[in-house]
């Protein structure tokens, strides 16, 4: 009989633990969806705000070798031949 209320105390208590366990599982990993869905936000915005960058600085070229032809045909050449010179 006593051995009955002490199997049952054992039970009692691992059934708490598994409860405890579950509910920290849970917890947990609620947590790890929270931080993914704010990390792939960011990442998200890092990505738009990049985008957007390079889209303003491509534009800003178009404009300045539309203002100066010459002078950009003439930087690239520079630039290809100290390319060319640095290769050999």
């Amino acid at each position: 009989m006593a051995s009955d209320r002490s199997l049952e105390k054992a039970k009692d208590a691992l059934e708490d633990g598994l409860e405890a366990v579950d509910k920290a599982a849970h917890a947990t990993a609620d947590k790890v969806t929270r931080a993914t869905r704010r990390a792939k936000d960011a990442a998200s915005d890092a990505l738009d705000d990049g985008s957007d960058a390079l889209e303003s600085a491509l534009r800003c070229t178009q404009d300045a070798i539309r203002q100066h032809p010459v002078t950009a045909v003439a930087l690239v050449a520079a630039v290809a031949y100290l390319l060319g010179r640095m290769r050999g």
